[in-house]
């Protein structure tokens, strides 16, 4: 069973506090998780945020490949491994970074919910002055919703709700699985915002991903043609706007 929120809950819940613990996550490989980890991430160093970042997926480490290198880097967990998020919370409580970014590997929901048991996460977040956005990204697929549904009744009220549409996949009014289920009914119910990926041309991504930049530092490539620069600044603008309109959520205030 779902525990929703109060009506006073909801209003206040989200500006409570302004340190943020912003964990991605995603039913499967594909629906575009990391893509949205990584241009939060972006978004937190050109606004010169706090943020320690934090890669879970051992086998598609992207976060980590695409920046890594930009300071102060990428951290790695092993949520899978006993301790494996012990770092995350010790950075907590040494680091206060105003924003912890975690890239959680794809179907993480089982050893997720044994990991956040096992270390107290909800509790020790709380306590550490944190407040936890499950940032879900969909695709138009069954599982998505599954996903989300088992997420909802896990965390219920003791975390906040970013929904992301990834429009790679279709049109908003395409994720039909989505738009009429149950599971964002209660995830409404609980003061989740919907936001939309753009999508972004397959030749200007397969040029980032081959070339492990991040996407601001692709915006100045020798080797990408101005016409697709263009394309790309917009789409990261257009991002921007979009993760935006859950600023507080995300830790972008």
């Amino acid at each position: 069973m779902i525990k929703t929120r109060t009506a006073v809950e909801k209003k206040t819940a989200p500006s409570a506090v302004n340190k943020r613990i912003v964990m991605c996550t995603g039913d499967k490989g594909g629906t575009g998780k990391s893509i949205v980890a990584r241009i939060l991430l972006d978004i937190y160093r050109n606004r010169n945020i706090n943020c320690i970042a934090y890669e879970c997926d051992a086998s598609n480490p992207q976060l980590w490949r695409h920046y890594n290198n930009i300071p102060p880097g990428v951290k790695t967990l092993k949520l899978n491994h006993r301790g494996g998020a012990d770092a995350l919370q010790d950075d907590l409580k040494l680091l206060t970074p105003q924003v912890s970014l975690v890239d959680l590997p794809a179907g993480a929901a089982e050893y997720f919910e044994d990991l956040a048991n096992d270390i107290y996460l909800f509790q020790n977040a709380e306590r550490l002055g944190y407040r936890i956005t499950m940032v879900s990204v969909l695709g138009r697929v069954k599982d998505s919703v599954v996903q989300l549904k088992r997420l909802l009744e896990f965390c219920g009220s003791r975390v906040d709700y970013v929904i992301v549409r990834n429009l790679y996949w279709g049109a908003e009014n395409k994720f039909t699985r989505y738009n009429n289920s149950k599971a964002r009914q209660a995830a409404l119910d609980l003061g989740a915002i919907e936001l939309n990926l753009p999508e972004l041309f397959d030749d200007i991504f397969d040029f980032i991903d081959s070339n492990d930049l991040s996407f601001r530092e692709a915006l100045s490539h020798e080797a990408l043609t101005l016409s697709n620069q263009s394309r790309l600044f917009g789409w990261v603008d257009s991002c921007e706007s979009e993760f935006l309109r859950a600023a507080s959520q995300l830790g972008l205030e």
